[in-house]
């Protein structure tokens, strides 16, 4: 039943959304087209990248690359983009076997919109709101991240009001249910979302999002569809009290059920962080953002689960760019959350040269306790990361970066390896994004 309210509900917004586009006027009847090349070759070294090694563990090298084009077409009150992309490793595929290649569509949208500023987007298309911590764009990952989504709204220079919708199904079906097997497609059935942002307010940015997504909890053998419903919801504030600083903060709260968990979620991120240009060319970041865990091990009854979901973030990077944190979890099915102190420097000695460093103290978000119950430190380690940047010529940078870890014995005991051995990573990227095409008629 409620599959068929939701589809219901987007076959009327689009009807009526068509309807009000059909009749605006157009003053400007300018066709333009733009083509663009992305070509992304990165080459990493991994002693201890995602996963810490152990003593005795070799480290390991590859390249991959993004190969990317996409199409946009734009004239008054209609958009599209047409984007092709091809995501391998260096040597994965024979030279001469075709049939192997692995090319997508990672975004087919098109966008209805209005001259007073409501729209209805619908297709393949990314989801990135504020800094990226629950919806993102995710583009360190090669492939990037995009959804198959119905957005609609109202956006101007002083309101962003976005709507989305979303509903999946792993096949063309005729009878046997609505199970969704998400093994091979998006890790939700349905989605439910709404974003607002205020820009009017002088050097004050407020936004609030909430998220509803429907994750299947049926039977595969049945083809019963069953939806467990997550709800995430808070705020992101940006405050600029003076020109020169930047103050954010987020807060969110989530509860709902997750497959699997078998308890109410009651979870929570929190952060604040603050930005300082001392120059045109030098910056600095102060920040301390906590997601909560479930306690491992805990002697305590806890009707509640606490471990907080990040969705669909753009992890990379949040929380130290050597990812061993969110992205992939700890040992033992224990989801301990993650507290991240972190300061940072950037600087820019020249047009063409960026220089960064940044310092994380990471403690787990919950406590943890030993196989003998008893409780253990919470502090992980400390991660150093370094990066430089050139800009080689217009569209075509270069990105070096090298981080390292120093774990704690409560490191190895959640994560595996050994704190005693070296963790190191090293990353070299050459970014070349021209646009090879354009034209107005």
């Amino acid at each position: 039943m409620k599959s068929k309210l939701f589809l219901l509900l987007a076959f009327l917004l689009t009807g009526t959304v068509f309807i009000y586009a059909q009749e605006s006027e157009q003053t400007e009847k300018t066709n333009q087209l733009d083509i663009d090349l992305q070509l992304r070759p990165r080459a990493e070294y991994r002693n201890g990248y995602k996963f810490p090694h152990d003593e005795g563990d070799k480290g390991a090298g590859l390249i991959n690359q993004r190969s990317r084009l996409t199409i946009d077409y734009q004239r008054e009150g209609l958009s599209a983009r047409l984007g092709l992309q091809n995501v391998s490793i260096w040597g994965q595929y024979p030279v001469s076997n075709p049939s192997r290649a692995n090319t997508t569509i990672y975004e087919a949208w098109a966008q209805l919109k209005s001259k007073e500023g409501f729209f209805m987007k619908f297709g393949r298309q990314v989801l990135h709101y504020n800094d990226g911590r629950l919806l993102s764009i995710a583009d360190w990952n090669q492939a990037s991240r995009s959804h198959d989504a119905l957005k609609f709204g109202y956006q101007t220079s002083l309101h962003q009001l976005d709507a989305i919708l979303a509903f999946n199904q792993h096949q063309d079906i005729h009878t046997g249910g609505t199970y969704y097997n998400n093994s091979t497609g998006v890790p939700y059935k349905t989605m439910q979302a709404a974003y607002y942002q205020n820009n009017q307010i002088a050097n004050f940015t407020p936004s609030v999002i909430f998220i509803n997504v429907g994750l299947e909890n049926g039977d595969a053998l049945t083809g019963e569809s069953r939806l467990a419903n997550l709800q995430t919801f808070g705020t992101n504030l940006v405050y600029k009290p003076l020109d020169d600083l930047r103050l954010t903060g987020i807060a969110y709260y989530q509860m709902g059920d997750r497959p699997g968990i078998g308890e109410k979620t009651a979870a929570y991120f929190l952060g604040m962080k603050g930005d300082y240009e001392l120059t045109n060319q030098l910056r600095l970041t102060a920040a301390t953002e906590f997601m909560s865990g479930e306690e491992h091990n805990s002697p305590h009854a806890n009707s509640t689960y606490n471990a907080f979901y990040p969705l669909y973030a753009g992890n990379h990077g949040l929380y130290g760019v050597m990812d061993y944190f969110v992205d992939v979890g700890y040992l033992n099915g224990m989801n301990l959350g993650i507290w991240d102190n972190y300061l940072g420097v950037s600087y820019r000695p020249t047009k063409k040269i960026t220089l960064g460093a940044t310092y994380h103290y990471f403690l787990t978000g919950s406590e943890v306790y030993g196989l003998a119950d008893e409780k253990l430190k919470r502090g992980l380690g400390s991660e150093i990361d370094l990066q430089f940047g050139y800009d080689i010529m217009r569209d075509v940078k270069l990105i070096c970066g090298y981080s390292t870890f120093f774990g704690t014995p409560t490191m190895d005991y959640v994560k595996g390896g050994d704190h005693k051995h070296w963790q190191d990573w090293a990353v070299l990227t050459i970014n070349v994004n021209p646009r090879i095409f354009s034209t107005k008629w």
